[in-house]
């Protein structure tokens, strides 16, 4: 089933002159390479974090995202417009933007502050991570359909890679905080929620079981 929306469709463009099979395995291997590059970036970056089970996460992060793109099978239904795919993307690089301010010294000052912060930032990511993995064959950063995933972290919450990405980036916000950042937190939230939204309309056009999924998993928090 494919969208028809057509208003912001690159990838219908694209078919025009391109195989649809082959787009389908170019556009993830061309992310791939990108994240290749950022996770070797991450390995070289290990003697700068003072909480390596922060740096293993995150390092994990980009390496799950690596797989989930290599591995993901070709949509039911495929994004299409500016609310499914230039939204979600922009969103998606929302939490680089809080990385432009300086971290604050009332939180640098304490140690145990810092450290707590440094401790639930891992803690988010690794819900994260767990999500990415578990969704590998289902994954998009634009809002598609390609299968119906229940298990690992959607057992107990519906967007654990929301979830776990909003705390992640309340954990930088705080860490980095000032009014600029404390404005694109809210902004990074409500984005993820629209897109939460966005994603169960469409996974609930395509399987009419995900219904029954949401009635026994939480949303985010109920």
């Amino acid at each position: 089933m494919m969208n028809t929306d057509h208003r912001f469709d690159p990838f219908g463009w694209l078919a025009n002159y391109f195989p649809e099979t082959l787009l389908h395995r170019v556009i993830p291997a061309g992310m791939s390479v990108v994240l290749a590059l950022f996770l070797v970036m991450r390995v070289q970056e290990y003697p700068l974090f003072s909480l390596k089970p922060l740096w293993l996460v995150e390092t994990l992060l980009f390496a799950a995202l690596m797989a989930a793109f290599i591995l993901r099978t070709i949509p039911r239904e495929r994004s299409c417009g500016v609310r499914e795919i230039i939204i979600p993307l922009a969103a998606s690089l929302l939490p680089f933007a809080l990385l432009r301010s300086p971290p604050v010294p009332w939180v640098t000052a304490s140690r145990p502050l810092l450290v707590g912060i440094f401790w639930w930032m891992t803690a988010a990511t690794s819900l994260t991570v767990w999500g990415i993995w578990t969704l590998r064959h289902a994954f998009s950063i634009t809002v598609e359909a390609r299968s119906l995933v229940t298990g690992g972290p959607y057992r107990f919450v519906r967007h654990p890679v929301y979830l776990g990405e909003i705390l992640a980036a309340t954990g930088v916000a705080v860490l980095r905080f000032s009014l600029v950042n404390s404005l694109l937190l809210a902004l990074f939230v409500f984005l993820q929620l629209r897109r939460a939204r966005w994603e169960e309309a469409k996974l609930t056009r395509n399987f009419p079981e995900y219904l029954a999924f949401a009635a026994r998993s939480p949303w985010f928090w109920s």
